[in-house]
């Protein structure tokens, strides 16, 4: 597809004017004028379109994408051209742009898109639109690229969660408190001792220049056990994924020793991302064929 710019039209008419000119007056200057503007005409539609051909683009998920949430892919740029580059690109991908000044010949580029999925599941962006006013900014040249690369899109987290008691502590068989309460309740501020990243109080450090650690009312040493039927008994089926979602989230950053049961099998407390992508990616894909 091309789209005439305004500078575009402008030549397009001054080109057919001084042909009629030419026509008229029988002046060879006038021929070679018109001849030469066609020629350039020509030869901007030449390059305008190998400088959109011989791209190849790969989608890789960029850390953790919720439903709903904005967050960002990466975008894998090759240009396969042995002997030009590619300039002045605009790539569109799921409604987000953005600008490549200069690409240069058998080179990669990796872009950052930020989007904002809609379902949770596997995810596919099916085209990825490139386009260009190269060379003479006369017309803005557009290709699709097929793309059939997927993505996992994980269950929105809950923006809150219900006093509800549907989770109990490993052993035992009544409820307990609730996990929010668990969870997020800020409960000590100590000095710094090895501990993970996440938790060291970054505003504290920012103040005194000395690291400190947060404690939580969750660090007393037990196990929370949540079963996902047990979720799923309160709520309708997305908002439970929800909340499951929320309550993985949580018990990973505040490093809480949450064991996770879902579609019968049980997950061993969370000391690793590897551990919490692998049940965000079930709690994704359940109920999906």
């Amino acid at each position: 597809m091309i789209k005439i710019t305004k500078a575009g039209w402008i030549y397009i008419v001054l080109t057919i004017f001084l042909g009629f000119s030419a026509i008229n007056t029988n002046n060879n200057l006038v021929f070679i004028v018109v001849s030469f503007m066609l020629a350039v005409m020509g030869i901007s539609g030449f390059l305008g379109k190998a400088n959109l051909d011989g791209l190849h683009f790969l989608i890789v998920d960029n850390g953790e994408l919720f439903a709903e949430e904005i967050g960002s892919l990466n975008l894998f740029v090759k240009n396969n051209k042995r002997f030009l580059p590619s300039v002045l690109l605009n790539i569109e991908l799921s409604g987000s742009s953005s600008k490549v000044i200069y690409l240069g010949n058998i080179s990669n580029l990796d872009i950052n898109f930020r989007i904002t999925p809609k379902i949770r599941g596997i995810n596919k962006i099916c085209e990825i639109i490139v386009s260009s006013p190269f060379p003479f900014n006369f017309f803005v040249r557009y290709k699709r690229y097929r793309s059939d690369d997927t993505f996992i899109v994980f269950p929105k987290p809950a923006e809150f969660i219900y006093d509800k008691n549907f989770h109990k502590d490993e052993g035992e068989d009544t409820g307990s408190q609730t996990i929010t309460h668990k969870l997020e309740e800020l409960s000590n501020i100590r000095g710094y001792s090895n501990d993970p990243s996440r938790r060291i109080f970054w505003k504290q450090f920012a103040k005194t220049g000395n690291l400190y650690t947060k404690e939580y009312t969750g660090d007393d040493g037990k196990t929370i056990f949540v079963d996902f039927d047990d979720i799923k008994n309160i709520y309708p089926i997305e908002e439970a994924l929800s909340v499951a979602t929320k309550i993985v989230l949580i018990a990973y950053e505040n490093s809480v020793r949450l064991i996770f049961s879902l579609n019968g099998k049980t997950y061993p407390p969370m000391v690793s991302n590897q551990i919490k992508r692998e049940l965000f990616k079930e709690l994704a894909l359940y109920g999906k064929s």
